[in-house]
């Protein structure tokens, strides 16, 4: 029989879980909180596991964290009543070996199905969230989230002039760790690392048009 560990601070939540997937054939456990379980998964060996995403002494991640630092094969479902706060997680739950997410509002079906995926080594996403990351990945392709304001805008055509911080700073009259801290900022609203990685990318959107110097 499929072992499930179920890890939910709301007993309500868990004993409900617990008595849903025990009615669908699983084995299950459950846990208040996952301060216990390394000494759990040195005891007991399970096939799955459910996490709550938000929990006081550790949240989901952390938890996935621990289990899959123990167990690298370890099938975790993200288990959430918070929708909104999964896609901004959604690449590090990929990173780490997140096998899925499920929200608390899903029918019973959409939880079994999600863990029998898991179970063949397969994601299974609810359709909310592959809309809102499509929604997400096309804004970025078209550059249409992405503003800078006129201070960023003159700071990034000084980078795509070749020019170093100190240069930008002299030009606009501000510090170079303005300029620094201003570049962090950029970087991170274009989704790069790196002053290459911007430029391609500005240019990739067609955000800047730098004009040419007078001889």
């Amino acid at each position: 029989m499929t072992s499930v560990l179920v890890i939910d601070d709301h007993a309500v939540v868990a004993s409900g879980t617990r008595a849903v997937l025990q009615n669908a054939g699983f084995e299950v456990e459950s846990q208040p909180s996952a301060k216990n379980i390394v000494a759990l998964l040195k005891e007991k060996h399970f096939d799955l596991f459910v996490i709550d995403l938000n929990m006081p002494d550790m949240d989901g991640m952390a938890a996935s964290d621990l289990i899959l630092d123990l167990d690298p094969d370890a099938k975790i479902i993200i288990y959430t009543g918070y929708e909104t706060e999964i896609e901004p997680l959604f690449a590090s739950m990929i990173e780490r070996g997140i096998a899925g997410v499920v929200s608390k509002s899903a029918s019973i079906d959409s939880l079994i199905a999600a863990l029998n995926a898991a179970l063949r080594d397969e994601v299974l996403l609810p359709i909310w969230l592959v809309q809102r990351l499509h929604v997400r990945d096309t804004e970025r392709k078209s550059g249409t989230n992405v503003h800078l304001n006129q201070t960023e805008r003159k700071i990034l055509t000084g980078v795509m002039r070749g020019e170093t911080n100190r240069d930008i700073a002299g030009e606009l009259l501000i510090g170079q760790r303005t300029v620094e801290k201003h570049l962090t900022g950029i970087f991170q609203k274009l989704g790069v690392h790196s002053r290459i990685e911007a430029i391609e990318r500005v240019n990739e959107l067609g955000l800047i048009r730098v004009p040419k110097r007078n001889a």
